[in-house]
């Protein structure tokens, strides 16, 4: 069974990437991540698509 959830990790993980997009901007220096929404929207899609496959075959649960 496949665990989707939202707590304490995932919001450790987005301040990481808040404070290393602040850092890198202030630096100056080329950000470690897809520049445009494009790359941003090709990544939530590829989760989404896998989310999506998991859950057709009853392999997935969403926990918060």
């Amino acid at each position: 069974m496949l665990e989707i959830g939202f707590g304490a990790t995932e919001l450790q993980a987005a301040a990481v990437g808040l404070v290393t997009g602040l850092i890198y901007t202030a630096v100056r220096a080329p950000i470690p991540a897809p520049n445009v929404l494009g790359g941003i929207f090709a990544i939530l899609g590829t989760f989404i698509g896998f989310a999506a496959v998991a859950a057709a075959r009853g392999q997935l649960a969403f926990i918060f």
